[in-house]
Formats: structure tokens, C-alpha cells, sequence
């Protein structure tokens, strides 16, 4: 939802000629070649990891900020500088921010899992230097909190098995924490998908780079044979002659009409 919400956000200031030039400021979303189609069109597409000083560089167009989420310090600069301003994050990710500043004002500590140097994470790591920021297992060995009241919650796009492990270690040495699983059900029920299905090959669309795209083609992996190609041009590449049985998935940020395009070469 989330994705396809960012995306129709972007048709729309283009079909409504927004004020130019039209900015992304870092990717929409996590897949290239959605990014290389607005680049295309005359889109600029600004580092995700450096947001603030992009910010800073420009004074006049429209800018659209990713759907994974951004400081809430530098969309409010954008507006202050009289820019045009499109915040696409997922409502999903906003629900996450209010809920830690909930608890934040709560004086509750705050224990965030996530991916280091991810858009995401970042975005809710700016919300306020006092989170703890959990990667793995072994972070949770680092925590020293003494408060009696703590929150738990995490990236949208994790694994599911993953954080389950997190949780119940945190829970071993904070049993009276909070916590509230916030993967996304796009996430989830592609991940469950996978683990419950029995196909001899499985076929994993979707960038790269994306996060819940390679875990999900890692769990792909532990099921049968398995391929993550990009689009139709990857899959092509690879000889499925003897693979009668196939799955197809997709990462969270993959539009549907790549899976479709492959799903209707498989089947002809």
C-alpha cells in the first residue's frame, strides 16, 4: 500500500505540472527500475543518506520525499525555504513515529530494530538521540537500561523469523517490555508464503538492494532452488527447461506489472 501510494503521488504531480524542477529526495522506493523511469522523465533523484544538505542546495521546484520515511526536521526546512513539499511516506512508517514519540513522552526507553544504514532506521534514529538501535542478537549484549518501562518496535520490512529471535531476547532480559511488531503485512505474508509453499524452483522479482526482496529470496533459498532477477531481461538469462514447478514472489517495493510480465512469459 505504501509503495503503490508513493508511486500514484508522483503521477499525479506530474500529470498536474508541479512546479520544476521535481525532486526525489532519496529513492520513492527501493527498486531501481522504478527510480531509472522518473530519472527518465526529468526527475532528480537526491541522496537518501544525505538529505539535509541536499535540502539546503536548492531553492526553488518540488520536492517529494521517499516513502520510506525522513526527519521530520528536514521536511519542516524544506517548507521553511517556501519549496513545495510532497511527503510520500508509507502511513504505516508515520504510525511507527507517532507511537515512539507516544512512548517517548511517556519516559519510557525505546528499543528500535532495524537495518543499519537504511532509510527507514534513519529516519526513526532522528526522532531522538535516546533510542537504542538493535541490528542483531548480539546488540541486545549492549543494552543497559535501567528503566522499568520499555517500548519495543522495528523496521516494517524485516524478517519475520528474524525478529521473533530479537524479540524473545529482549524478553529474556526485559520481560516486562513492550513489544509491538510493526512488519508490514506486505512483508509478512510474502515471507509466510514462501516458508509454507512447496515448489522446485522459486522465482523472487524485485531490486537488489532491497531489503525485504533478499531476505525474502534467502528464505527462497532454503526452500528449493531459487532466483532473484530484477525483471523479464534477468529471467530470461536462466534456463528453466527442467523446472516444471515454479513459484513466483515479489519484494514489497516491486511493481506488480514486472511479476505479471514474467508470469505471463512462464505460462505461454
Amino acid at each position: 500500500m505504501g509503495v503503490k501510494r508513493a508511486i500514484d503521488l508522483v503521477d499525479k504531480i506530474l500529470e498536474k505540472d508541479y512546479e520544476k524542477p521535481i525532486y526525489l529526495v532519496g529513492k520513492l522506493i527501493h527498486n531501481d527500475i522504478v527510480m531509472s523511469y522518473y530519472q527518465n522523465l526529468g526527475l532528480i533523484v537526491l541522496d537518501e543518506h544525505n538529505k539535509e544538505q541536499s535540502v539546503e542546495n536548492i531553492n526553488k521546484g518540488t520536492l517529494v520525499f521517499q516513502a520510506h520515511g525522513t526527519d521530520t526536521k528536514i521536511i519542516n526546512k524544506a517548507k521553511e525555504k517556501g519549496l513545495n513539499v510532497i511527503d510520500a511516506t508509507c502511513p504505516f512508517v508515520k504510525i511507527i513515529h507517532n507511537r515512539i514519540k507516544k512512548y517517548l513522552d511517556l519516559n519510557y526507553d525505546v528499543i528500535y530494530i532495524g537495518v543499519n544504514i537504511h532509510s527507514e532506521s534513519e529516519a526513526v534514529l532522528a526522532i531522538s538521540p535516546n533510542i537504542h538501535f538493535v541490528t542483531n542478537l548480539n546488540d541486545i549484549n549492549n543494552l543497559n537500561i535501567e528503566n522499568d518501562k520499555i517500548y519495543v518496535t522495528n523496521q516494517t520490512t524485516l524478517s519475520q523469523i528474524d525478529i521473533n529471535n530479537i524479540f524473545l531476547e529482549i524478553l529474556k532480559k526485559y520481560s516486562y517490555a513492550i513489544i509491538d511488531n510493526k512488519i508490514c503485512d506486505a512483508t509478512s505474508k510474502r515471507q509466510e508464503a514462501v516458508l509454507n509453499s512447496n515448489f522446485d524452483t522459486i522465482i523472487v522479482v524485485g531490486d537488489k538492494k532491497s531489503s525485504n526482496t533478499k531476505r525474502l529470496y534467502e528464505l527462497a533459498k532454503e526452500k528449493s532452488e531459487a532466483y532473484l532477477v530484477s525483471d523479464l531481461k534477468e529471467l530470461q538469462e536462466i534456463n528453466l527447461d527442467k523446472n516444471k514447478n515454479i513459484g513466483i514472489t515479489s519484494g514489497a517495493s516491486t511493481p506488480s506489472s514486472l511479476v505479471l510480465e514474467i508470469y505471463d512469459y512462464l505460462i505461454k
